[in-house]
């Protein structure tokens, strides 16, 4: 019974102020967060069934926005959750129907213009749903731990497309593949990179794992020992998305990283904020300093590029370059761009 909304919003406070303070059971002390899902009726259902399972999507959204928090469920909610199952359904077929592809993104060397690597990123195409974005199937895949296989398929033809690129363009580029917290967390994962390593021929020195900073910050003593083996290897480690997360700098220098990948959206502020264009050099500088190649991704405009040249950035990424593109088009690309360069 209540009169208006705020009510059950004071309740459901309530709820979660009531378990602030730690329990103690035993000799432990534990601490427990609340995440609470609301569904009003008649609004949200008529019955019984209908507002536990409203209440259940907007709990599990609760958790998404961080726990310890309520949320009201609302109709957009329940499309998303359509949605979010029927890309569960099509993507657990997806490797067996040959549904996914793997594009190239050229990775340029500032100072000679030569491009010395790609990076390699996943693309899917459903015949019922057509061309998913991947900020719509990755979290899926990761929910679902789909992304392991889906990982070393990936990982798998980015290291034979490389392979034939040495063998028929040129030794000495590189690819780099993006890599889940969930395929570092499988105890086997450095026996799966060195045995396609082994079966594609490709020398490990060629290969780059891209990892998240914010995954290598919270999870880097549960991975480090996949880490170390996979150095040990030969295989190079970039830091993604520098800049996003919170790495201290003590804590970086420890860290088995060979490139930092400055995030996108220190390079779309060059030319719209000097003193975010200034942060941008000073991260690049911070790099030269640890001794790190310094990539910048996401650079659409000249004067960007122009920007990153000057300050000592060395390789580029973007569209200015180029949009990732499918095997048989960048290997057209490289052609074209070598001529020139």
């Amino acid at each position: 019974e209540y009169d208006h909304i705020d009510e059950v919003y004071s309740y459901a406070k309530e709820i979660i102020r009531s378990f602030g303070s730690p329990l103690k059971i035993g000799e432990n002390t534990i601490c427990i967060t609340v995440s609470i899902g609301i569904a009003i009726y008649p609004s949200n259902g008529k019955n019984i069934e209908e507002l536990i399972r409203n209440a259940d999507i907007a709990m599990y959204k609760a958790k998404e926005s961080g726990k310890n928090c309520y949320v009201l469920f609302s109709e957009d909610m329940h499309e998303r959750l359509m949605e979010r199952m029927l890309i569960e359904k099509h993507l657990r077929g997806a490797i067996e129907n040959n549904e996914l592809d793997v594009y190239y993104q050229p990775q340029v060397d500032a100072m000679t213009g030569i491009i010395s690597g790609f990076e390699a990123l996943l693309r899917w195409n459903n015949s019922e749903l057509g061309f998913v974005s991947p900020l719509k199937f990755i979290g899926v895949a990761e929910e679902t731990r789909l992304i392991n296989p889906i990982g070393t398929w990936v990982l798998q033809k980015a290291c034979s497309f490389l392979k034939k690129v040495h063998e028929n363009e040129c030794c000495d580029i590189s690819v780099a593949v993006n890599i889940s917290i969930f395929q570092l967390l499988q105890e086997n994962f450095a026996d799966v990179v060195e045995d396609i390593l082994d079966s594609t021929g490709l020398d490990p020195e060629y290969l780059e794992l891209e990892i998240t900073e914010s995954i290598l910050m919270d999870s880097y003593k549960s991975i480090s020992s996949s880490l170390d083996r996979l150095k040990k290897l030969g295989i190079k480690i970039a830091l993604d998305d520098f800049g996003k997360g919170y790495s201290s700098l003590s804590y970086l220098k420890q860290l088995p990283i060979d490139t930092l990948k400055i995030d996108k959206c220190f390079i779309d502020s060059i030319q719209s904020d000097k003193d975010n264009a200034d942060l941008t050099g000073m991260i690049v500088k911070l790099g030269q300093n640890m001794g790190l190649t310094v990539l910048a991704e996401g650079v659409e405009e000249q004067e960007q590029m122009n920007y990153l040249i000057k300050n000592g950035c060395h390789k580029i990424q973007g569209y200015l370059i180029s949009r990732p593109l499918p095997a048989n088009e960048i290997l057209r690309f490289y052609k074209e761009w070598s001529l020139s360069h």
